[in-house]
């Protein structure tokens, strides 16, 4: 494949949301493409990237050369890393290697953390609660969101939460719910 090719990318940024992206050549090396798609499209967490390979039946596989993409080609976008804004150490985030506990399913490999780090919803959802955020310190009112933004944060929620543990007790529901509206206070629930 010549490294100086035109390479069109759909660059999945989650379930909602694609960006469709034209790079006048090939880049030399994988974190080479990653820090071009940061750059053209703004994004400021690390991420790895999934494609879907016409080998393999158009099957989700890592991105290890650039030199497997095809010419036109679907990539996902996958954070590596998701920081909570208030947490600074790093200890909040500890990612094993291995898990001690063989009831968990190899996606569950962390243990529940200190402090709960709140998942990243849909770039529709993740907009509504700036702006929720912003007039509740401006005002100190709480938003209302639709049926389709609860569900991505309920959902998205419990993803997080199964990652970390399939029967988590109440404390660890507690302490998750208490994380969420810590991080977006136009969560709290309406004063009567």
């Amino acid at each position: 494949m010549d490294a100086t090719e035109i390479l069109k990318l759909r660059v999945i940024l989650d379930n909602d949301n694609a960006e469709r992206l034209i790079l006048p050549s090939r880049p030399s090396s994988v974190q080479a493409l990653i820090d071009e798609i940061k750059s053209r499209l703004n994004l400021t967490f690390d991420f790895r990237l999934l494609f879907h390979d016409p080998d393999f039946d158009y099957a989700l596989c890592n991105v290890v050369v650039t030199e497997d993409l095809p010419g036109t080609a679907s990539v996902k976008v996958v954070r590596l890393v998701e920081l909570d804004q208030i947490s600074t150490s790093t200890d909040d985030t500890v990612i094993l290697a291995g898990s001690t506990d063989t009831t968990d399913s190899p996606e569950r490999i962390s243990r529940w953390p200190e402090v709960f780090i709140v998942p990243i919803f849909s770039y529709e959802v993740e907009h509504a609660l700036r702006k929720g955020n912003a007039a509740f310190e401006k005002d100190g009112k709480v938003i209302t969101l639709t049926r389709d933004q609860k569900h991505n944060i309920l959902e998205t929620m419990g993803e997080k939460i199964y990652r970390l543990k399939a029967y988590p007790s109440s404390t660890q529901i507690d302490k998750a719910a208490e994380a969420l509206v810590r991080k977006h206070p136009c969560l709290k629930e309406k004063k009567i």
